[in-house]
């Protein structure tokens, strides 16, 4: 399930509540004024989902490659003492779920674009971290990227893009519940790690890397 408000796809229409049509900068008043009347109704939810709508496709694609390139190498690095060889279904298959973790947990940096500024500061004065909330859309984002690698993998059989397709949607899941925390104020360090320890037990409790009669009969 993809993440709505992510800040790298276009998913959305030119609704944002906020912006000024022919003017990138609300005064103070502005402000206010959108902040008193929103804050508290489904129509700043919505404004929230819809930030960073135009951002530009090449920034996108190499800001988030940048980001996936290093899930993966952190990924390698972790299984230097697996027992599988580099590039087999079974080190493919830790490989996969390193990098949901590295994604999940890994420090992002994430820019605020000029057309972003506005969302910025009413995000800004109603106490709330814009920076922090468009990271969360940036590892939903990296999680699909995950998921069309893991498509891709010629190694893999039936059953194990299954399960961890999965185990992709669940974790999206939980960054978006972890959005919408955010937006009450809620510290989501707590939920991160809960995202991260639920995918070691998705992988336990799926049995990842085993493979049954049925599937060694789809193979064939």
């Amino acid at each position: 399930m993809y993440i709505q408000n992510s800040p790298y796809s276009q998913m959305y229409g030119s609704n944002d509540l906020y912006s000024r049509k022919n003017n990138n900068v609300v005064s103070d008043q502005d402000i206010s004024n959108s902040a008193a009347k929103n804050s508290g109704t489904p129509s700043f939810m919505e404004a929230a989902k819809a930030v960073q709508e135009k951002a530009s496709n090449n920034t996108q694609s190499t800001y988030l490659t940048k980001h996936f390139e290093q899930a993966e190498k952190l990924a390698h690095e972790s299984l230097v003492s697996s027992n599988h060889k580099i590039g087999s279904r079974e080190y493919n298959i830790e490989m996969y779920r390193e990098m949901m973790t590295n994604i999940v947990e890994m420090p992002i940096e994430v820019e605020i674009a000029p057309e972003e500024m506005n969302q910025a500061l009413l995000f800004n004065h109603l106490g709330l971290d814009f920076k922090e909330y468009k990271t969360v859309s940036v590892r939903s984002e990296l999680l699909t990227m995950l998921e069309q690698k893991v498509e891709q993998d010629s190694t893999l059989i039936r059953s194990d893009k299954a399960k961890l397709t999965a185990i992709i949607t669940d974790t999206q899941d939980r960054l978006e519940a972890a959005q919408a925390a955010l937006l009450e104020g809620e510290d989501i360090t707590q939920r991160l790690q809960d995202s991260k320890k639920a995918i070691y037990h998705a992988y336990e409790q799926l049995k990842l890397g085993k493979v049954s009669q049925r599937d060694l009969l789809s193979v064939l």
